[in-house]
């Protein structure tokens, strides 16, 4: 190899090795840093969080797809969406098209409302919703296909059967009477001052009544259609000494004894300098309690009156209390 190659073969590494150089530093210009995202250490509560945020929009045919799309990129939530496909008869349409207009309403509100539009006029398992998974994504779709993601939970319905007596049959106590018997006998007497009023006999549902009243009460109002019980394959529920077995997916969980973890929209989280405050939407000072009101007193402190608003007492002491009057002895 000549001078000359080797001059060509060294600039064209030369170009080659600043032509690299010059790429990763405009990646590095262009690359956006990514945002800090605050946990609650619960991912379904990020997750419900993140589709709190308000958003205004207005959707004019556009496809389901866009417009789930739309939603995943404003609120960084985590969605699933299942969709018809090769694999599933059942599920989302992406070309259904979509018209709505929506103002500061939560993403949450957004996508409850394009599931309504995009399933009008079906129902039952067909009718689309959204549940939680055990990873913290939002799984949106029909119903039938998040029929498949169940899971067993325990309710206990002690508290809800449990009746507690109410002794309006007490016998009834006749003072005078007792009072009268030992004034004429000169002392106690043998008869007893209670009568009884023969209304012992009390008829009391049993806990095995209320308990089907109570699983009959969850079936006709929670998702009527999807329990196995009324012909559907959503879910399943069993009593079992004051218990509740509910095999059944998130969203009839969540009719029934919703989330423990929601969010609430009227409490806000913030740190300044390095400490966390919570400010609520309310003031407790504007609270107050039915019933209740202050009083004030007036004790003896130190042979003083003294009240117990600050207020009420004389500046510079307590007033003295009233001393009874005494009579002076006259002359014997």
């Amino acid at each position: 190899m000549n001078a000359r190659s080797m001059t060509a073969l060294a600039g064209s590494t030369f170009l080659a090795v600043s032509m690299i150089s010059a790429g990763l530093a405009l990646a590095q210009v262009n690359a956006a840093p990514t945002p800090a995202v605050r946990t609650t250490g619960i991912p379904q509560r990020d997750t419900l969080i993140k589709m709190s945020r308000p958003v205004s929009i207005e959707f004019k045919d556009t496809r389901l797809e866009d417009a789930m799309k739309f939603i995943a990129d404003v609120t960084q939530a985590d969605l699933e969406v299942m969709w018809i496909d090769d694999r599933n008869t059942g599920g989302l349409d992406k070309e259904a098209q979509i018209s709505i207009k929506a103002d500061n309403i939560s993403a949450l509100s957004l996508l409850e409302r394009v599931l309504e539009k995009a399933t009008s006029g079906q129902s039952g398992a067909s009718a689309a919703t959204w549940q939680m998974s055990s990873s913290g994504a939002m799984q949106v779709g029909t119903k039938d296909r998040l029929n498949k993601y169940k899971r067993v939970q325990l309710y206990p319905i002690q508290d809800l059967i449990l009746e507690v007596p109410n002794y309006t049959n007490a016998p009834e106590f006749d003072l005078q009477q007792v009072l009268q018997s030992a004034s004429q006998r000169g002392g106690g007497s043998g008869q007893s001052p209670f009568r009884d009023t023969n209304n012992n006999n009390v008829n009391r549902r049993s806990p095995d009544d209320k308990t089907n009243d109570l699983v009959s009460l969850i079936t006709s109002l929670v998702e009527p259609d999807q329990w196995m019980e009324s012909g559907g394959d959503g879910g399943s529920i069993r009593a079992f000494q004051g218990t509740l077995i509910v095999n059944a997916p998130d969203y009839m969980h969540r009719g029934i004894d919703g989330y423990p973890y929601w969010p609430h929209e009227d409490t806000h989280v913030s740190t300044v300098h390095g400490r966390r405050y919570v400010s609520l939407g309310m003031d407790n000072a504007n609270s107050t309690l039915t019933g209740f009101g202050t009083q004030d007193v007036t004790a003896v402190a130190g042979g003083q009156l003294v009240n117990s608003d600050p207020r009420k007492n004389p500046p510079g002491g307590s007033t003295t209390p009233t001393q009874p009057a005494t009579k002076t002895p006259g002359p014997k």
